[in-house]
């Protein structure tokens, strides 16, 4: 009963933790790319990141192997675009390298980092041209990834646990992605509120 409630709690703790990462991902995103959130918080939440990003990976190889795809893939299509994206990834690297945590899983490793350079591609794509309706819904969600995590489950390459791992982490993402441009809503109709008050008095 005891080991059952265990690896209850670390299947549960896997699964915050990659709804942390890619809440916190977009946060900082958001925040220097779109100016939608505060760059000050976004520079406290980054080194949070990145502990739970290593603490994870550190016991967890796929978990690891997930991650560093993801890493991966943004490094090798330039994605990485601003000074604390940059700080992180030197860090993760760094953290890779000085703990020799190569336990990853290095099939899926590769077939991962395969499917996020087609999601960076694709997105990038369907960002600056004309597409069909289902072809820039799939690259605009970055779906490639997530069919390859799909696909690896059902080879029982991977447990399912990582799939839903994945779907938290994409589901945050989005999440934060949605209130960001709320947020930027609110914020320009108070202003127009705003402006337009003094003519409304007069």
């Amino acid at each position: 009963m005891g080991s059952l409630y265990c690896a209850l709690i670390s299947q549960i703790a896997i699964i915050l933790a990659f709804a942390i990462i890619g809440a916190g991902l977009k946060y900082i995103d958001d925040a220097f790319d779109e100016d939608r959130f505060s760059k000050k918080k976004a520079i406290v939440i980054a080194p949070i990141i990145v502990l739970i990003w290593i603490w994870v990976s550190l016991f967890d190889s796929v978990s690891a192997t997930i991650l560093f795809a993801i890493l991966f893939a943004v490094l090798f299509t330039g994605k990485i675009d601003n000074l604390i994206f940059k700080m992180c990834s030197i860090a993760l690297i760094s953290i890779l390298v000085l703990t020799q945590m190569l336990n990853f899983l290095w099939i899926p490793l590769v077939i991962l980092i395969l499917m996020g350079v087609a999601d960076e591609k694709g997105n990038d794509y369907v960002d600056n041209h004309a597409t069909h309706k289902l072809v820039e819904f799939l690259f605009s969600y970055r779906f490639c990834m997530k069919m390859g995590l799909l696909s690896l489950c059902i080879l029982t390459l991977l447990p399912w646990l990582y799939l839903l791992a994945f779907l938290a982490h994409d589901g945050a993402y989005e999440l934060v992605r949605i209130v960001g441009k709320i947020s930027v809503a609110h914020k320009r109709k108070k202003k127009h509120a705003i402006a337009i008050s003094p003519t409304v008095n007069e």
